[in-house]
């Protein structure tokens, strides 16, 4: 099963259309795939994207060596 990170983009209402679009696709190329948007004045944007197992195992691992015996 894919685990995955999360990323909220928000974007103010003092922002254009393309400065929007400008951020959302930058967040795509980077492997982000939209998921939800809410919002009125401010709209607000959830991402996801899979998670490199390499470093889910090494942030476990140090959770692990840092939780108190």
């Amino acid at each position: 099963m894919p685990t995955y990170e999360y990323r909220l983009l928000q974007v103010p209402e003092s922002s254009s259309i393309s400065q929007a679009n400008g951020q959302i696709r930058r967040l795509v190329d980077e492997g982000w795939e939209p998921l939800f948007m809410s919002g009125d004045a401010q709209v607000n944007i959830l991402f996801r994207r899979e998670a490199d197992i390499s470093d889910t195992v090494m942030a476990e691992a140090v959770a692990t060596a840092e939780a108190p015996a």
